[in-house]
């Protein structure tokens, strides 16, 4: 959007509360608010989001703007204060439904949740979100359906990207397996960490943050085999995949919001030609699957050492599927493809940019 002439304001909620306040990002001006707020806590998230709310609506009255972009369904509501508030349209950015990534946290209270997002969710005058499954979901009782904009990335990143250099960079030899993303229950992490001998030639890459995070830091230190990178911008965490043999996007199936998911890991590792291994059950699974670009192996410890064990030993056979998963990409989920709709959602609602 930057790129294309428009000015962003990003109002953030910094829940660790160790960012600068105020800071200017890639051309985007940044407002960070209180208050500190723990992860996986539901009660805590429940009591201090409105704190959150109230801080945004304070500072949103010192910003000039046309278009209110909501970010995920915790923004939502606040996003339709301000719109009702200044009289500006609303762009609903939907990556998940909520109240299916919090169920287990909130339990029978997620039925109630899910209420409220599929009421809410009819307000906006515009949604956009990353696959048909969630499109669909999101479109009861609306006329417009949503726009698809995958989290694909932007490939000018690669240019001149040299894989030797960037696996000096971080310490990374022999065959790299990678997972860069969150690190909480439900995406295999203690699963890998427990998968990889530290006296053989496979070396796990991890980079990201979340509750497990101390686990990782325990496991990288103890063993030689793991390799903790830390929290990484999105376009290293793009290299350190095309520096990679294999890529990992499990997500935990019996999760409903992970079984209709796209892992963004998925979409690197296909836009870098390097094969990669998530769950069976997930929703897009059957696509994969069709295509050949990866393993579809049971959320399981056992079946993924097996899977390991293969990969490493028929480089051939990667090679096949990253080359497969880069022409699905190049066809179907570039970015080029993505912005285009973006620009789209924008200029319904703003004009041309």
């Amino acid at each position: 959007m930057v790129r294309h002439g428009v000015k962003i304001h990003l109002i953030a909620w910094d829940r660790d509360g160790d960012l600068p306040k105020r800071a200017e990002e890639n051309g985007v001006e940044v407002i960070r608010l209180g208050p500190r707020c723990p992860y996986r806590s539901a009660g805590k998230v429940l009591s201090r989001l409105p704190r959150f709310w109230f801080n945004a609506l304070r500072a949103s009255r010192n910003v000039e703007f046309d278009l209110v972009h909501a970010h995920d369904f915790d923004t939502l509501p606040l996003a339709l204060l301000i719109s009702g508030l200044r009289g500006k349209p609303v762009l609903y950015d939907a990556h998940e439904l909520y109240s299916a990534m919090v169920r287990k946290d909130v339990g029978a209270f997620s039925d109630v949740l899910w209420k409220i997002e599929s009421l809410m969710a009819r307000c906006p005058e515009e949604i956009v979100t990353v696959n048909y499954e969630l499109a669909s979901a999101l479109s009861e009782r609306r006329e417009k359906i949503p726009h698809i904009v995958t989290n694909s990335p932007d490939m000018g990143v690669l240019d001149g990207a040299d894989i030797e250099e960037i696996r000096r960079r971080h310490g990374l030899k022999g065959f790299v397996v990678s997972y860069l993303g969150s690190l909480e229950p439900g995406r295999f992490v203690e699963e890998m960490l427990d998968s990889v001998d530290p006296n053989g030639r496979i070396m796990l890459a991890i980079g990201g943050n979340g509750t497990l995070r101390p686990i990782v830091e325990k496991a990288a230190a103890a063993n030689p085999a793991i390799r903790f990178l830390g929290t990484l911008d999105t376009d290293e965490a793009l290299r350190v995949t095309y520096a990679s043999d294999l890529v990992l996007a499990m997500l935990d199936p019996t999760n409903p919001n992970y079984k209709i998911s796209t892992p963004v890991k998925v979409l690197d590792a296909m836009a870098s030609g390097r094969a990669f291994v998530t769950s069976k059950g997930l929703n897009i699974s059957d696509k994969i699957e069709q295509l050949e670009c990866g393993f579809i192996i049971p959320y399981d410890k056992q079946a993924f050492k097996e899977t390991l064990n293969v990969s490493s030993t028929f480089p051939k056979v990667l090679e096949g599927m990253g080359k497969k998963g880069r022409e699905y990409y190049e066809k179907e989920l570039s970015w080029e493809k993505s912005r285009n709709e973006l620009l789209r959602a924008y200029e319904t609602l703003v004009g041309r940019i």
